[in-house]
């Protein structure tokens, strides 16, 4: 089933942050297009009929979301590198068909480990320390971060089956007939979405006569709609992470210079792309408002995005800068009891890795020779 919704005339110059939520309205969409001469959005659904529950409530939490959207600033991404013939605009909203498979074959994690040494270099060139982190965030950690209440769409919490035999027993009966759902218990816990917020903890409570650079490489998992998953957009990710905490002009200093290098790796690669001005993807219209307006004004956050080769977009690294505000909540200061800054470099590595199979084929011959030795 199908159903239009038109876009009221004072969002037309907010139709990107507009359609960026809409999948986010039921469960029961399965994709979507946009007339653009018409000024209408089309959404397809699962197979229900017109005057059911779903379908009303698409269209309530549709007015809602246009309302809330009424009052933001919009604020053109500036482009601070590029090296794109021309500009293609695209907008990610249909329904993805690439065939995508669940695991890696060797050539794809030999070329995984291969980027993953050249951004280790980078980072260590800094003085970086390698760490290596559990894959869960705990609930002290996520309450301080407070990332399921800016990104609730990401979050993977955890459940189980809690230790009593009562419970342990009646679970067993219930799971051969699929109906185990009500004995799961949440733990506060949650699957990590980034590394940086395991950084921070480690640090918490301390106080720092220098600055302080750490990096760690995990797997990260966040919540996409399943429609529009693909090779470059997964729920289940690998990630590598700098996390710089320091004075506010040395932070600064080392974010610029690292951006810088990974620009000039990226064009030894032959890729084709560009860094731009962005924000982080908050759900709710308050925090666009304010945080969102924020990083875009004051060029807190910056993000590589590739092309491919069919001219879809897709961020591959991001170069963030956090001022005092992570310091602060987990009390990371100077020896004079001031909040530190900070700032986070952010690799999705096999979104590198896939960007290089896209322009390159298949064989591993054709893949670009890598400089090694880069950062050192």
């Amino acid at each position: 089933m199908e159903i239009s919704l038109h876009i009221p005339e004072y969002l037309y110059d907010k139709v990107e942050l507009l359609i960026e939520r809409i999948p986010y309205l039921s469960e029961v969409i399965t994709s979507m297009s946009y007339d653009e001469k018409n000024k209408v959005i089309i959404v397809s659904t699962k197979e229900i009929k017109p005057d059911v529950l779903p379908i009303t409530e698409i269209k309530n939490h549709y007015s809602d979301l246009c309302k809330s959207l009424e009052n933001i600033r919009h604020i053109k991404q500036k482009i601070v590198k590029s090296n794109l013939d021309s500009e293609i605009k695209n907008i990610d909203i249909m329904a993805c068909h690439q065939k995508k498979k669940d695991y890696m074959v060797e050539r794809e994690i030999a070329l995984i480990n291969q980027l993953d040494y050249v951004f280790i270099k980078i980072a260590q060139k800094y003085g970086a320390h390698l760490r290596e982190y559990p894959s869960i965030l705990n609930k002290n950690n996520m309450s301080l971060n407070k990332y399921h209440i800016n990104f609730p769409q990401n979050i993977y919490g955890i459940t189980s089956v809690p230790h009593n035999y009562s419970k342990i027993n009646e679970f067993r009966s219930k799971a051969n007939s699929d109906s185990y759902q009500r004995l799961l218990e949440s733990t506060g816990e949650f699957l990590q979405p980034c590394i940086c917020y395991h950084c921070y903890e480690e640090l918490q409570g301390n106080r720092l006569d220098e600055g302080k650079i750490l990096t760690g490489r995990g797997k990260c998992f966040r919540h996409e709609i399943e429609w529009r998953k693909n090779k470059f957009r997964r729920n289940e990710f690998t990630m590598r992470e700098i996390v710089i905490f320091g004075e506010e002009k040395w932070v600064l200093n080392i974010r610029n210079q690292i951006m810088e290098e990974v620009w000039s790796f990226f064009e030894s690669l032959g890729l084709k792309g560009k860094i731009v001005t962005a924000t982080d993807p908050f759900f709710f219209s308050q925090d666009v408002k304010t945080k969102g307006t924020y990083q875009m004004m004051s060029n807190a956050k910056f993000e590589l995005i590739v092309n491919t080769t069919n001219s879809i977009e897709s961020s591959i690294a991001s170069f963030n800068y956090c001022q005092d505000m992570l310091c602060s909540k987990y009390d990371i200061k100077n020896q004079t009891e001031t909040a530190l800054y900070s700032g986070c470099i952010a690799f999705g590595i096999d979104r590198w890795k896939e960007a290089i199979i896209d322009y390159y084929g298949w064989e591993w011959q054709n893949w670009p020779k890598f400089n090694t030795k880069r950062g050192s």
